[in-house]
């Protein structure tokens, strides 16, 4: 194990080379004090790897900032939010550099590869110059500049490290969070952490244990209706698609359209949820009438008006079915690639098409609302277009403006 001086010796003699910087472990646990954890560099000649540990954190940080991660270098790095969430866990302040920040793992992932970390610099260094000459990066540079940096440097590790009181096991739990860990570019939620919790996939009783970290603390949550069916309306700019978004519920009038008749329950309102946009992404009549206990012929009718009603929303799907027949790859609207799909099912390139800029919209309110905020309360977690906030009783209302 190097002490001090050997350390700083070794990072002010590779300061002015290029590197690779990975995680061991991937995932930095900061609720598990058991498990080792190491920042390993990787430079065209040589390997370190340097223990971390709550003790050695502000030296290491300090001398880190003064070599490697300072201006006019660049930290190409492997998934950055990790040592961003332990840092911010262990010393309450955000890890701040003034390096250029290239994470390798959000920028393949944009670009449609699904890859491990790389285990060497040339390696790194051959798979990002693959990224550039693939034409992707310049699809994908301004969102990661506007999106993604301020994701993997403040908001996702201030989602992780906030945390929410378990009240039967009477102990904090946390959310871990994977910034492009979908295919469709929607955040991924597993149970990373020892003390953790999965927003995506509470259970009723779960949800109920779940209490603010602080006594005069409330929860106020809220969410996007019909956000991808906004979406889509924007993104295929269907007249009649567009005309429905502008009335009070966009459910209810696509129900009356649909079926020619007043939307008099939430039961009707919620068939249509069931139905529109699977069908919009390829649901067959039989398999809508066995999913929604239609008949094959009402079924049969739903689908026909759809198509008949929508024909930009046809369209648009079917331009980005082409893609996959012309280039081998689909590309949403913001550049977002994805390159594969199950033999047979290139039909999930619907879905892909509406829901890929949908969770980036997402992110971006998510980015504004976290900023808009930080002075007064906090973000406690997400689940994909809804936002929970923690609000002193007094300031509820404030919260909810």
């Amino acid at each position: 194990m190097l002490d001090p001086k050997q350390l700083s010796e070794i990072l002010v003699e590779f300061s002015n080379q290029n590197f690779y910087l990975k995680f061991e472990p991937e995932i930095f646990d900061f609720t598990d004090s058991t498990t080792e954890k190491y920042l390993v560099f990787y430079f065209k000649e040589k390997e370190v790897k340097i223990f971390l540990s709550d003790e050695n954190l502000p030296f290491l940080l300090s001398i880190l900032k003064l070599t490697l991660f300072s201006k006019n270098n660049r930290v190409l790095t492997w998934d950055w939010k990790n040592l961003s969430s332990y840092v911010l866990a262990k010393t309450g302040k955000a890890l701040q550099i003034d390096a250029a920040l290239i994470d390798l793992k959000i920028l393949e992932s944009y670009s449609g590869f699904k890859k491990t970390s790389p285990e060497s610099m040339l390696e790194a260094l051959n798979r990002l110059r693959d990224v550039i000459s693939s034409g992707s990066w310049k699809d994908c540079e301004s969102t990661y500049k506007k999106i993604h940096l301020p994701l993997m440097t403040q908001v996702i590790p201030h989602l992780e490290t906030v945390g929410v009181l378990h009240a039967e096991n009477r102990r904090k739990v946390f959310a871990h969070y994977e910034i492009e860990g979908q295919q469709n570019g929607r955040l991924r939620c597993h149970q990373a952490f020892k003390d953790g919790f999965v927003p995506h996939a509470m259970t009723s009783e779960f949800k109920q244990n779940l209490k603010p970290k602080d006594f005069d603390k409330f929860f106020v949550s809220f969410d996007f209706q019909g956000m991808e069916v906004f979406v889509l309306a924007w993104l295929s700019q269907d007249q009649e698609l567009l005309n429905l978004c502008k009335q009070p519920d966009v459910y209810s009038s696509i129900f009356e359209l649909i079926s020619k008749r007043k939307c008099e329950n939430k039961k009707q309102r919620d068939l249509t949820k069931k139905f529109f946009l699977p069908v919009i992404y390829g649901q067959s009549a039989s398999a809508l009438s066995k999913n929604c206990e239609l008949t094959l012929l009402t079924a049969e009718a739903i689908v026909d008006r759809i198509k008949h009603f929508f024909p930009a929303v046809s369209a648009f799907i079917q331009s980005h079915q082409k893609q996959i027949e012309e280039q081998g790859y689909a590309k949403d609207f913001f550049g977002r690639r994805r390159l594969s799909f199950e033999e047979g099912k290139s039909y999930a390139v619907r879905n892909f098409a509406v829901q890929s800029p949908a969770a980036l919209i997402c992110l971006e309110k998510l980015i504004s609302l976290y900023f808009e905020i930080a002075k007064t309360t906090e973000v406690v977690y997400t689940v994909h277009d809804g936002y929970v906030v923690y609000a002193d009783k007094s300031e509820i209302n404030s919260a909810v403006k």
